[in-house]
């Protein structure tokens, strides 16, 4: 399996991040650990967000003395549409690189109201200070309106065995057809396939039935939801990056070590099984 679709993401570095996470944020030093052993597998490319605490401060400590991975990286708007090139050049200065390979907009709603900031965006790349623009859609309905963008060159997407291609295959189609670059992030829905039943929140009770039959799956074929989550999103070629987030080097290793995976004929029959009828719950945003 092509290492190079992988994406490390550092939401862990700078925040405890995920509906499952019980260690909070790591120590500085375990998440430059992740990084060597990433750069040591193959991977070469980030995702960052400047909403991410103090993650590109990290990623830049890091690279003061290490080789250097490709940054993906998301930005919010402020009041002042300029400030985006101040962030940029801020930013690139802590990171010690010298563009970004995919600056993204955070949000839907700052890419419809950020009415000059295309143009920007546009000036950043004609400079070389980003190679390609991005953004992180939620909802197909998102998803549908950016894919039609001239200046959209990647959509980042959630993906993952529940948000699957019964939920928007035809729309990863449809962008790939008009010169979109499709990243799957989510691939693990924030750690919510991995929870103990009796932990999960009674707003996502209806998702349990889903996940029983997940796990029975799992069971049958004696492979782990690690592995049946990455290997669905991994095999789609449509999908040009997986982006992945880790607690640890080993739970790197381990993921890394199920790209080897011979069951993906049998998860993809499965999977085409699951289409979860409360839609809504899938997406992050609505669980609180």
């Amino acid at each position: 399996m092509n290492m190079n679709k992988i994406i490390l993401g550092t939401a862990q570095f700078g925040m405890a991040y995920g509906i499952n996470n019980q260690k909070g944020k790591p120590p500085e030093d375990s998440s430059f650990v992740v990084l060597k052993e990433a750069y040591r597998r193959g991977i070469e490319r980030l995702d960052t967000a400047d909403a991410y605490g103090n993650a590109i401060e990290i990623i830049g400590k890091y690279h003061s003395s290490n080789k250097k991975f490709k940054i993906l990286n998301k930005f919010r708007l402020s009041n002042d549409s300029t400030d985006i090139i101040r962030n940029v050049e801020h930013s690139l200065k802590i990171l010690k690189i010298n563009s970004f390979d995919v600056y993204s907009y955070h949000s839907f709603k700052d890419f419809i109201t950020g009415v000059n900031t295309s143009k920007i965006l546009m000036k950043l790349k004609k400079e070389r200070l980003i190679n390609k623009i991005g953004i992180s859609v939620y909802t197909n309905q998102e998803f549908e309106t950016v894919i039609n963008s001239e200046i959209i060159d990647v959509i980042q997407i959630p993906f993952n065995i529940l948000d699957n291609n019964n939920k928007k295959g035809a729309l990863i189609v449809k962008a790939k057809r008009n010169g979109k670059e499709i990243h799957a992030r989510s691939v693990f829905l924030q750690g919510l396939f991995f929870m103990n039943e009796t932990n999960i929140i009674p707003k996502l009770r209806p998702l349990v039935p889903y996940l029983r039959k997940i796990k029975n799956y799992c069971t049958r074929q004696e492979i782990s939801i690690n592995e049946l989550s990455l290997m669905y999103v991994i095999s789609n070629r449509d999908i040009n990056g997986v982006l992945i987030g880790v607690d640890s080097a080993e739970q790197l290793r381990d993921n890394l070590n199920y790209l080897k995976s011979e069951h993906i004929r049998s998860i993809t029959k499965f999977i085409a099984t699951l289409d979860v009828k409360e839609a809504n719950l899938l997406n992050p945003t609505n669980w609180k």
